[in-house]
Formats: C-alpha cells, structure tokens, sequence
C-alpha cells in the first residue's frame, strides 16, 4: 500500500506541476453542463462527497460540469469537507479531488483554497487561559489534526507550495500578519512552526503533531524517499528534533511537578486527616497532562531515533536503596533477622504479610451444603456471628467460606456486622477480625470504609475529650497492619499526638500506637519517610522546657520502642556498580597479568568507549588508581594503556594528567599512609615509559618536581626544617626517585617513535642526537640529586644507601653519571653543567617538532606539563627576567643590543611558531643557568668554611645580601629616570658586585619593580589577616 500510494503521489505531483506551469492536463467534457440545477447539485454533493464512497462520482462531475460561476460556493463547501476528513481511505479522495480541481482550475481554486485552509488550521487568539471551552478545544484539535495532514499531503503531490501563491489583496490581514514575513518558505514548514508553538505547555496540540508525523515519518526520516526535497526534509527533521527536545523538558518538569503535588497532598492530608480538594483537582490536571506529553515523548523517541527519556528513575533510586547498606553485626538468627524486629516470630509475619485471594479460599475448602435448622436470614447471620465471636476455636478461612456461601452480602447484613465490630469486647480477637476484612476486602470494601470512618471519628474525639477506648485504638492498629487504612489518616493521628503530647492522654495513645505499630511504620518503604518524620517531630518535642519530667522519660521510652538500642545496625554506604562495571573492574584490578594481557585487551576492545559512557569511566577509574591493581600487574596495566594510544588518546591524555596531579597531590598531604599508593603511581608511570607512551623529558620533569616541590623558591636548603612536607629526616622522595630510575629499562631509545616518515640516516641522526640529550639530563639530574642528599641528615637509612648504590650501578655505563663525595664536588659540577645546558636545551627544542611521541604530539600534553620544562625548581624563581649576568662584562650591554638587532633580523625570517618556541627555549636557558648560580654561590660560601669534627653539621646558606641580584632599587643620583642594581661577578675565588643603571623604562626594570611592589602587597596582606586572627 505504501509503496503504491508512493507511485501516485509521484504521478499527481507531476500532473499538478504541469498545471501550475500552464499546461492544461485535465481532461473535461467537449460540452459542459452549466445548468443551475446540476452546478448547486454539485456544491451540495461536495460538502458530503469527500469520502472513498463518493469521490469517483465527483471527479466525474469536475470533468463535466461547468463550476467556475460557483468556484467561490465549491470551495467553502469542500474546506468545510476536509475539516471531517479523518480516515486513511478518506484521505486518499480528498488528494484525488483537489488535485482534479487544481489541474482543472488552478489559480482560479488552489489560492483560495490555500487561503481557506490556513484559515481553519490557525491557532484562536487567547486574551487569557479562562477564555478557554472544552467543547471548541476539542473540535479545534480535531480540525488542525485533520487539516494538517492534508496539508502534508497536498504540498507533496504539488498543489501547495508557498504563500506567494496566492494573491496577497486576497490573504485575510491577521494570516498576512503571521505569515507574511514567511511567504517564501514552504508552506508546509510554515504551518508545521507555528502549530509547534501555540501552548505547548498545555499539550493540546500534542496529539495534532503525532498524528502528522505517524503518516508521513516514512517520507520525512528516510532518506531514500524522494517525494520531499533534500532541503525541505532537513528542516523538518530539525523541528522535530528541538520539538522533542521541548516535549522531553516539558514531560521531566511535569513529572517533578506530579511529585511536588503528591508530596504536598500527602503532607495537608496528614495534617488535616482528609484530602484536600483543591489539590487534588490540581494533581489530577498535571497527571493528566504528565501522561499525555510521556506518550508522546515516547512516540518522538522512537520514532526520531531519539534516546528516550527514564521514566523509572525514581523507583530505580527507590529499589537500590536497601542494597545501599551492608549489615555488620547481626544479633539475631537468620530468620529472625529477616523479622527486622517488626515481627515476633515468623508465625505473626506471616499472618498479617499471606494474605490468600477469596478466590483461592472458595476453590480450595470443601463445604458440605448442610441446611440450616432455621430458614431465616437474620438466625443465619446470628449463628455465623457467633462462631465469628469464637474465631479462636474456629478456621478463620472456614468462616470466610461459611459468610459467603450464605450469600447475604446486603446493606442489613453489613449493618449487623459493623455493630458486632463496634459492641465486641474481646481484644484479643480483633487482628482476626482485621484479617477477616483483608480477606473480604473487595466485597466488603463499603463496610471497611464504614468501619475505618467511625474509628477515626472516635479517634478524633479522643484526642480532645478526657476518655481512653483502647479497643477502638487496637482495632485501628489492626487495620494499619493489614494496610487498609488511607495513609493520610495514620499520620494525621501521629502528627496531632505528636504536636499536642502534653495533653492528657496523648502520651498514653501514642505509646499503644508505637508499640503496636511503630517498628512496622518505620520498616515498611511507604511509610518509612513519613513515620522518619514523625521520629523527628516527636524530638523536638522532647527539647521543650514546658515538658514535666515524667512526659520526656515517657517519650525517650517511645523513641527506644520505634528505635531499640538491640536492633541498631551498624551501616557503611557502598557503592552501586552496574554489572558491567564490575566486569571491567574485575578484568583489569584483578584478572589481568602478564599472561592475560591478550586476551583482556580483545575484550577491552569491545567497549564503545567513545560512545558509552559508563564504560569510559570506569576504564578511566582503573588506570588512574593503579594502586588497586597488584603491584607485579602494573607493567600489564601500562600494556593495555598502550592499548588504547591508538584510538582513544584522551584516555591516555587524561590517565597520565590523573597521575601527575594524584603524585603533587602526594607531595602536598605528606601522608606516610599513602606510601604505597604514591610507589604505585611513580612504579605506572615508569612503566608508560617503557611502552613508549610518555618521553624521558616528562620523567625528568616530574623527578625535579618530587625533589623540588614546596620548598621556597624550589630550592631544597641543607637542613632547612622549615618545609614541614620535606624535612631533613624525611628520605621518602629519595625513594621516589630511586624507584623511577630503577624501574625504567634504559633512557637509550632505539627506535623513532614519531609519526612523521623519515629517511633512514636521519632516523638514526634523530636517535643518536635524542640519546645523547637523555644521558646530559639523567647527568644533571643525578648531579642534583646528590646535592638534594646533601640537604638531608645523615646518616642515610641502609635501606635508601643500597637504592642508591643500585641506582649509580644501573647507570655506571652513562659517562655523565657519576657519583660524588662531597657537596664541594657536586656543586661544581653543576656549575659545569650550565656550560652545555643551553647547547643540550637548543637540540631538544629542535628536534621537538620531529620527535615528539604521542603524549606530546597528538595528545597536547602542554595543558598540564611544561615541555620547556627541564626541572620545577630551575623555573619559578622571582627574577625571572635576569640575562646571564654570570659571564657577562662591563660593556656587556653594548653585546646585548647587538644581539638583539641580529635577532630581531633573525625572526624577521622565521616563521612565527618558530620564533615563539626558540624564544622560550631561550628564556628557559637564562632561568636554568642563573638558578644553578645561585646553588654554586651559595654552596661555595658554606664549603669556604671548615668544617668542625670531620662531620657535616647543620649547613647555614643565607643569602649574601651583596648576591641578590636586586639589591636596592633606588634613585641614580642626579639622574630620576635610572634605576641601581646590583651585578654579580666572579674572577677566580672573588666575587664583586659593580653596580649597573638601568633605564627606569626598561622591561627587566619594570618586573623588577613591579615585583618588588607585589612582594610588598603580600607581606601587608599576610600582616592583615594575621592582625584579624589575633583580635
């Protein structure tokens, strides 16, 4: 049907192309009948022969009656026709009509007609929402739903095109004005928008929309469908989608709205004992309205291929919140426990929880039709009150067999029975009169209704009146226990007890409710909430001082009832995963090593890790803990990262980022307990090197800053007990390093990494060079770690000597790694080390471009890790802006403006990325030589003193005042516009600081100053905040 229905759409909107074109393509008769008669028989069969039955005498009509004196009359008639057109088949005439009209007529009808059916699909005019009748709302939607799918189908078989069509003296002034701006668009699109948004919060259009899109989804979703343009179905999609984007918000905000409603219901009916109507004409309006716009949303979504919304949220949360808790101590048996001390034993549970159908009870007794002695109905009734009194002595689910057999259910039998309830005496038969209702509930449900309003209404005047009826007390217990009484009634009571508990006898009613009921209140999820808040009612009552004594024993002894210090579980949250977390969890923290890698990663491999979020997570999670994993699994763990390097780089960009933060974020906290956690971060993070996922340089990064880090100005000091996170007796960072180093197979690379494609010989260029630049960072590194030794008492742990010593072992083959006796040694070494530091910066810098591996390449690890960065603690000094005073000379300044001519020549020619970087390099340069400077200075003071004993004590390394580079910034003399510094100088063993003017306008002048006034706003803010803590 689809397919043929296709086929003529295809043919009519060639036909009717035609037409609009000029070509007369509708065949009539040679002579037409023009009579009077015939021409007002054709307007009246037009208004009712728009239907399957009739169209065929219509058509032949059009072909041989003459109609253009009455084409006005046609026209109302047939607009009034399609507003009844609602049927597929229906549908089908109507095409077949109109477009016989259309090919006939043309401009003549098809304007009008558009102009008509706009008319009767616009939306009313609403001053405000009363103005609104349910009777003209219906036949509203009626119409815009029929006449909108007409309108689907007329502009696809080509007789409506857009509102330039028609003429626009003709177009009545309110369509003009709604329209006008959109004359141009297609008039399918135009009318679809504005349907979409007239009161979509009302959702009286909903069902307009849905029909549309039920007939013609096939041609607007597929794209093989030709019958729409390419352009026109787009559009169409879009609206959809951000329609069902409104619907959805609209769908989730009713739905809160429900549950505000409800709750707020719930809390007057508590509050008042009755439901309220105002509200609850209110909640019915918005469920009804919540149903209508989930229906739809529902339809969208699957229609549109649109994920849809979780309708179940809320249950879910509810359903998985007694897994929310894990029992620790259990004082019970087994199957006491499952009592939750509601219950004295099972026998009670199951009493009050097994409630057998009537039906069950009729189809499983066998009663033996026995007459009774008497025939009246009223002797009947008395003998089955009777054994009802003994129901002790008697099967319960005999007498509810006997009751209904004696097929009495009247309004006089009711009666009798609510009276032997209320004139009964015996309490310890009132839960089977409970029961015996519960089972009978469907056929007594007007009794029970009866029964619950006459003990509230006792219940009530009990509560303001100096008399106590436990039985009707009891018996309203009983009730709650077999839920059957509204539950707006049972907190009403608690509440108004509650609220009045030092009235006489409130006390008193409300321990016969909590010991009765309480345990059961609280248990039950329907009622858990609202009894919780009752508990914390009743608790602040207990905190008033107009309460005697007697009144708050009494009500501690009520709160033990509900909460007994026995059944107090202790509770720890866990966290929920869904059963395919803990598949993934399960695979990489506990089933992966080296011999499950293979098969681990296949599956891996089967995650839509772009596309599944949960999955993505919980991946995420296992590589940024590793210490969850065993230890000996971690190289297995970085195998599988490497996994995902291929495809998913931001799984590696975001595990090494996690890493990174997690080992400063160990630095900071200095928390001994989280040792192994940090061995585990530093042990993965040297196993990515090995894979080749991360550079040497990052490693070198990362030692200086775990040496480094939280000393002032990233300069570790001998004995500086001062930096409480790194104190002289603490070598923990030592073993950090230690473990880095040892765990790294060999800083030698032997193979080019890079994406780029290169020559062999500069393949092995690249490799050699890169070698070469490892070995000059491990020397300088090593070299500083001996001086960071240095720092630290001593003797070392044996421990951290045998690390070391392996350490210095491992890499005796590296000519740059030595191994010093003294911090004399080891400072001039450094001091050497700045010699080459540029010449080794500069070729790593060069070679960046062609070498950088996947962490520094594709993964732009720049947002978290300096790759300018050799060391944190040669890079944050304060003067940053000072040029190699070390070898600088008196005319030094004339060199320099040289240089910078030459350079400014240079970067003229090179192209700006370039020019930036070989900028940075230079200043990275500059930080790295003059803080090595400050190390050599300082350590060449303290070594020029004796040492006392043999022994190294306590080394004091202050700052000689001649050293700082600004010393004094003041006025030059006669000259206001120069700034005084201090320059540092060494020839031989002397040092000597000369002064040097600088412009007050220099750049370096500038950051000095304004560092200096920084400096100043600090230390004043400090003293500020310090004054306000002591006041």
């Amino acid at each position: 049907m689809s397919s043929e229905l296709d086929n003529r759409r295809k043919e009519l909107l060639d036909l009717n192309t035609k037409a609009w074109n000029g070509e007369h393509v509708y065949k009539v008769a040679a002579k037409l009948d023009s009579s009077l008669k015939k021409n007002t028989a054709f307007i009246k069969k037009i208004k009712t022969g728009v239907n399957s039955d009739q169209y065929k005498s219509v058509l032949k009509d059009i072909e041989t009656v003459s109609i253009e004196k009455y084409l006005s009359e046609v026209i109302v008639n047939l607009v009034e026709a399609l507003y009844k057109v609602s049927k597929s088949d229906d549908i089908l005439a109507a095409i077949e009509i109109v477009s016989a009209f259309h090919q006939r007529f043309t401009t003549l009808f098809t304007p009008q007609l558009l102009i008509h059916v706009l008319v009767g699909i616009s939306n009313p005019v609403r001053s405000h929402q009363s103005d609104i009748d349910e009777k003209e709302e219906q036949s509203r939607i009626v119409r815009q739903r029929n006449l909108l799918r007409l309108v689907g189908e007329f502009y696809i078989i080509g007789v409506f095109r857009v509102l330039k069509d028609c003429n626009k003296d003709s177009i009545p002034h309110e369509l003009l004005l709604k329209f006008g701006k959109q004359a141009s668009e297609p008039i399918l699109i135009v009318v679809i928008k504005d349907l979409m948004n007239f009161e979509l919060k009302s959702g009286n259009s909903l069902s307009v929309i849905q029909s549309f899109l039920k007939r013609f989804q096939n041609i607007i979703c597929n794209d093989d469908n030709v019958l729409l343009s390419f352009e026109v179905r787009n559009v169409l999609v879009q609206i959809f989608s951000i329609y069902s984007k409104a619907v959805f918000d609209i769908t989730v905000d009713l739905k809160k709205r429900v549950k505000q409603l409800t709750e707020r219901n719930n809390k007057a009916s508590i509050r008042t004992g009755r439901i309220l109507e105002e509200i609850q004409v209110e909640l019915d309006d918005v469920k009804s309205r919540y149903e209508k716009f989930k229906s739809t949303a529902e339809f969208l979504s699957d229609t549109l291929d649109i994920p849809p919304l979780n309708w179940n949220l809320d249950e879910e949360d509810t359903k998985q919140e007694p897994d929310s808790v894990v029992e620790l101590v259990k004082s019970k048996s087994l199957n006491e426990d499952d009592l939750n001390g509601v219950w004295e034993d099972i026998k009670e549970k199951t009493f009050y929880t097994v409630i057998p159908s009537l039906g069950e009870i009729m189809d499983s007794t066998s009663m033996e039709n026995s007459k009774s002695v008497s025939s009246k109905d009223g002797e009947r009734i008395q003998d089955f009150l009777n054994r009802l009194e003994d129901v002790g002595a008697n099967d319960l689910e005999q007498l509810v067999v006997e009751f209904n057999n004696l097929n009495l259910n009247n309004k006089a039998t009711k009666n009798r029975i609510m009276r032997f309830f209320i004139e009964t005496s015996n309490v310890s038969n009132l839960k089977y009169y409970a029961r015996f209702l519960k089972i009978n509930e469907i056929n007594l449900s007007d009794l029970i209704e009866e029964l619950i309003t006459y003990l509230d209404k006792g219940f009530r005047h009990q509560l303001y009146q100096n008399k106590l009826n436990f039985k009707n007390i009891l018996f309203f217990v009983e009730l709650i226990k077999f839920k059957m009484v509204p539950i707006h009634l049972i907190f009403h009571k608690i509440r108004t007890l509650t609220l009045n508990i030092s009235a006489t006898n409130n006390i008193d009613i409300l321990a016969v409710f909590y010991e009765n009921v309480g345990r059961f209140l609280m248990n039950e999820p329907e009622y858990k909430d609202l009894m919780v808040e009752m508990i914390e009612l009743l608790k602040e009552k207990s905190k008033k001082s107009n309460l005697k004594i007697n009144d708050k024993l009494a009500i501690n002894n009520l709160l033990l009832i509900v909460n007994p210090p026995a059944n107090t579980k202790v509770q720890r949250e866990k966290s929920t995963l869904s059963l395919k977390q803990q598949f993934i969890q399960r695979l990489i923290r506990v089933e992966l090593d080296a011999k499950s890698v293979p098969v681990i990663i296949r599956l891996l491999n089967k995650l839509h890790i772009q596309t599944d979020e949960e999955s993505c997570d919980t991946v995420l999670d296992c590589f940024a803990h590793p210490e969850l994993v065993n230890y000996d699994n971690l190289p297995a763990l970085a195998e599988v990262l490497q996994m995902y390097s291929k495809n998913h780089k931001k799984i590696v960009v975001y595990t090494i980022d996690t890493l990174i933060e997690n080992i400063i974020r160990g630095l900071e906290l200095n928390d001994y307990r989280m040792n192994r956690v940090r061995m585990s971060q530093i042990k993965l993070v040297a196993e990515l090197y090995n894979k080749k996922i991360v550079q040497f340089k990052l490693l070198n990064d990362l030692l200086y800053r775990i040496l480094c880090s939280g000393h002032p100005n990233n300069q570790p000091l001998p004995n500086n007990w001062e930096v409480e996170i790194d104190l002289p007796d603490n070598y923990f960072r030592i073993q950090l390093c230690c473990l880095l180093l040892l765990s790294i197979k060999s800083i030698i690379v032997d193979s080019d990494i890079s994406p780029k494609k290169k020559s062999p010989a500069k393949q092995a260029s690249d490799l050699k060079k890169k070698n070469e630049i490892n070995k000059e960072l491990l020397g300088v590194f090593t070299t500083f770690l001996q001086y960071y030794i240095f720092c630290k008492q001593t003797p070392l742990p044996v421990e951290l000597q045998f690390k070391l010593t392996d350490l210095f072992a491992k890499y005796e083959d590296v000519s740059t790694v030595k191994r010093y006796e003294t911090i004399r040694e080891v400072v001039q070494k450094l001091q050497e080390s700045i010699q080459t530091k540029k010449e080794v910066e500069s070729q790593l810098m060069d070679d960046e471009d062609d070498d950088d591996n996947i962490a520094d390449e594709e993964l732009d690890y720049d947002e978290y890790i300096d790759p300018e960065d050799e060391d944190d603690s040669d890079g944050d000094d304060d003067d940053e802006e000072e040029e190699d005073d070390d070898d600088s000379s008196d005319d030094e300044g004339d060199d320099e403006d040289e240089d910078e001519d030459e350079d400014s020549d240079v970067e003229n020619e090179v192209p700006e990325p370039e020019r930036v970087r070989i900028e940075e390099a230079k200043k990275f340069s500059d930080d790295i030589d003059k803080e090595f400077q400050k190390i050599m200075i300082e350590s060449y003071n303290i070594s020029a003193r004796p040492q006392q004993g043999g022994a190294r004590g306590k080394l004091n390394m202050p700052v000689p005042r001649q050293v700082l580079v600004a010393n004094e910034i003041k006025n030059n003399g006669n000259d206001s516009s120069k700034v005084s510094f201090g320059l540092l100088t060494r020839s031989g063993k002397k040092t000597n600081v000369k002064q040097l003017n600088l412009p007050s306008d220099n750049k370096f002048a500038e950051s000095i100053l304004k560092e200096k006034e920084h400096q100043r706003q600090d230390r004043q803010k400090i003293m500020n905040l310090v004054l306000q803590m002591d006041n």
